[in-house]
């Protein structure tokens, strides 16, 4: 089924993305937001991403995204892009777990991806890969 041509919409009248269609949309954009609880707290962070296969990864330097990473708590992934001319837009949220990659002939194939982030003081030398029990999105049709 076409769902572009006929799509699935929710209670709001917002289109229902299907789940390769989220992928797309993921592996469309550089940037993304990790969010988890860290100290009892909810915390966000944005990071640069490439998607691998059907899990996202990103570098980071040793900290709290990596602590949470390490520990494998919830986390939640989001990406999005809106057109607030136009007032039209696209959001897809994951929601997983996350895990430091250790092992080599892995970190070997995530170095060919070519991610480079974009903050830069601090070298980023762990790798992330977080993994999606659930992926959704939601697309505001243009007017």
């Amino acid at each position: 089924m076409d769902t572009r041509s006929n799509p699935v919409l929710d209670h709001q009248g917002l289109e229902v993305l299907d789940a390769d269609t989220c992928w797309t949309l993921v592996n469309s954009t550089a940037v993304g937001r990790i969010a988890f609880v860290d100290a009892g707290e909810p915390v966000v962070f944005p990071v640069t991403h490439r998607v691998d296969g059907r899990t996202v990864v990103f570098r980071t330097s040793y900290g709290s995204k990596l602590l949470a990473a390490s520990m494998g708590r919830p986390i939640a992934f989001e990406v999005d892009a809106w057109d607030t001319a136009d007032r039209h837009g696209w959001s897809v949220l994951m929601r997983g777990s996350a895990e430091e990659v250790l092992e080599a002939e892995e970190l070997d194939d995530l170095a060919h991806l070519g991610l480079e982030p974009w903050a830069d003081a601090v070298p980023r030398t762990h790798w992330v890969r977080i993994r999606a029990d659930e992926i959704t999105g939601r697309r505001i049709p243009a007017a």
